[in-house]
């Protein structure tokens, strides 16, 4: 007969058992250490149900029956594998249903696992299986990090205090020192690693020394990404900045990334030769708005194998006199055989046809620049009253700079910083052109991208279109330079001419072991030209 609070089948034997539960244990708080999560009684769990208190006589009653009747009582949700099977004998007076439940899955070999609300009841093997830790294991595992006893010498202390299921695992390049014991063994051996780590003891550390003398990168920039891959307190490194030269003294297997940052930033040092030609064309009424360069590469006619890429806007797009900026590649002829084409249709002019090579990743600047100048007058007032003026000559710089700063990646391609810049004078403020306290007006137009090439392809920088005002004045000899009078034998016209800014850049990949000067007008490889 089953009542409210006890159940009571009378039984030939009784057999009373107790649960025990097993307070957590932390380290102390000088020697890092991480503790085992410790399986929870059921009990601990906050469940109202669990509280309940009840009195069980039972015999042989079946386990699914048995875990079906503390649900119920409990107002618990408790699933059962397929496995869970066999009977229950208890004899239990005022406990919790918690109590009861782990009393009677303890005794009969069964595990459990708690997720939200509902009680999973399986085999200790398929517990195992799952999580891979015995669900009764005892042991727990606690991880120091020791700074000055050696790991050996004290694993072999504890060697001989530990249990027959502890064990003692070590690494005495890193310091650390694992222990899994049960929870009273680990305390016993916590407060002997305590007594071992003292600053007094000093381990032996298998470090290796290797010297890097840098033939390329500088000591300043490399110490530093060393510095990030040491070892903490156990890697140290030294540098002398007159012979270039870093010791590093690290663990073996770490000296192995350090080679290989060492290697990545101590390489050579690749370099660009730059060959540039800027060019100035006097634009007539057939290319008032710039050069059409599709229609140049098809005057080109028997210069076959000529590409000329889309063209593409520079980021800056500029109005008025100087029209818009682009850029285009040419891959084919070379550039001296575009000019020679490009000198049929209009008037060329090369302005400058500057050679430069310049390490990858620095900035390299071609100018072509007139100094323009004009007077300036200062004005002076002593405090008696007396005026004194003094004049001066200050100058302006027009025509056409170039920064280019390359880059080359290991494919072979270089990418290029281009930012060129064409100022000309457009006016003079407060007076006529270079008179006496009129100041010019300088217009430019600039830009700036980033291309990317294979070695040898030529860049053409166009769209710089400018207008120039040229003053003629025609004469009669003698009569012309009479005052006030010359005015009459004399005509004064006013011309404006639009030319056009052409900048050709050709960038190869050197080494710096020959002199490429001598090997620049060399026959260029056609492969990769399209047909």
């Amino acid at each position: 007969m089953i009542s409210k609070n006890t159940l009571k089948i009378y039984a030939l034997s009784v057999i009373t058992v107790m649960a025990f539960t097993f307070p957590a244990y932390s380290a102390v708080d000088d020697i890092p250490m991480v503790d085992a999560i410790m399986r929870k009684s059921i009990s601990s769990y906050d469940f109202p149900g669990l509280k309940k208190r009840i009195s069980l006589d039972i015999r042989a009653m079946d386990i699914t029956q048995f875990l079906k009747f503390l649900a119920t009582e409990g107002n618990l949700n408790i699933i059962t594998s397929k496995n869970v099977s066999g009977p229950v004998s208890l004899l239990i007076n005022d406990v919790t249903i918690g109590d009861a439940l782990e009393i009677a899955l303890s005794m009969n070999g069964f595990a459990y696992q708690v997720k939200g609300n509902i009680f999973t009841v399986m085999t200790i093997a398929e517990y195992k299986t799952m999580f891979g830790v015995d669900f009764y294991d005892q042991r727990e595992t606690a991880t120091y990090q020791l700074k000055y006893a050696s790991p050996k010498n004290v694993a072999a202390i504890l060697g001989n205090v530990k249990s027959d299921i502890g064990k003692i695992v070590y690494d005495d390049s890193t310091g650390t020192l694992i222990v899994i014991d049960t929870p009273a063994k680990v305390r016993e051996m916590d407060d002997i690693i305590d007594k071992q780590e003292i600053p007094t003891v000093s381990r032996v550390l298998p470090t290796e020394t290797k010297v890097y003398e840098l033939k390329y990168a500088q000591v300043d920039v490399v110490k530093d990404e060393i510095a990030k891959a040491l070892t903490t307190d156990i890697g140290t490194m030294r540098s002398d900045i007159r012979t270039n030269t870093i010791v590093v003294t690290d663990l073996p297997h770490q000296l192995e990334i350090i080679d290989t940052i060492v290697k990545a930033f101590d390489r050579k040092t690749r370099e660009v030769f730059i060959e540039a030609k800027i060019v100035e064309v006097t634009l007539s009424d057939k290319f008032q708005w710039g050069v059409d360069w599709d229609g140049i590469i098809r005057l080109a006619g028997d210069l076959t194998g000529a590409t000329l890429t889309p063209e593409v806007y520079f980021p800056l797009t500029l109005t008025g006199a100087f029209g818009k900026m682009t850029f285009q590649t040419l891959t084919g002829p070379s550039a001296n055989a575009i000019l020679e084409v490009l000198g049929t249709v209009a008037e060329t002019r090369i302005l400058s046809n500057p050679h430069i090579t310049v390490e990858e990743g620095k900035e390299s600047k071609i100018e072509v620049i007139e100094k323009q100048p004009y007077e300036e007058e200062t004005t002076t007032t002593a405090s008696g009253g007396t005026t004194t003026a003094s004049k001066s000559y200050q100058w302006v710089n027009v025509g056409v700079s170039l920064n280019v700063t390359p880059h080359i990646n290991e494919d072979g391609y270089i990418s290029i910083l281009i930012k060129p810049e064409v100022s000309s004078i457009s006016a003079w403020y407060g007076g006529a052109a270079q008179a006496a306290g009129s100041v010019p007006v300088v217009k430019s137009a600039n830009a700036q991208t980033t291309v990317t090439i294979k070695d040898g392809v030529t860049i053409i920088i166009a769209g710089l279109v400018k207008d120039n005002k040229t003053k003629t004045v025609n004469k009669i000899p003698l009569l012309g330079d009479i005052p006030w009078m010359g005015m009459a034998f004399q005509k004064v016209s006013d011309e404006i001419v639009r030319t056009e800014t052409v900048v050709f850049l050709t960038p190869r990949i050197v080494s710096g072991d020959n002199t490429f000067l001598l090997e620049k007008d060399m026959p260029k490889p056609s492969k990769g030209i399209r047909q």
